[in-house]
């Protein structure tokens, strides 16, 4: 596949990648392992491509609108992918504390079957 090809084609699946994980932001879906899964492999593929970013640029000037908003998509994807840490965090300590209100009650219960 040409640069051109892996750009474009990176470019498409992390635009798409991306609107999904915004919609995880908005609680429209679902964030996991197989969505970072899915967010690696267009970057994976451009590894090799943006090792010769600066060459392209030079040998192919057609692909300098390419590479930028491959380079736009992915701070856009490293803003959106912190605040979906945060969502987890905040969801992690949701659980911690229903948790911890969980085993209290169990503990009460526990008691006061033991005391009757």
């Amino acid at each position: 596949m040409s640069p051109k090809e892996t750009i474009a084609n990176a470019n498409a699946r992390l635009g798409a990648l991306l609107a999904e994980t915004k919609q995880a932001l908005r609680g429209e879906r679902e964030f996991g392992p197989q969505e970072v899964s899915a967010l690696r492999e267009p970057l994976t593929e451009m590894d090799h491509v943006m090792a010769q970013a600066k060459d392209l640029r030079a040998l192919q000037p057609e692909l300098k609108g390419e590479l930028h908003l491959y380079k736009s998509q992915l701070g856009d994807l490293q803003a959106t992918l912190e605040r979906i840490r945060l969502m987890l965090l905040a969801r992690q300590a949701q659980l911690c504390a229903s948790h911890a209100q969980l085993t209290a009650v169990g503990r009460w219960a526990k008691t006061m079957g033991e005391t009757r």
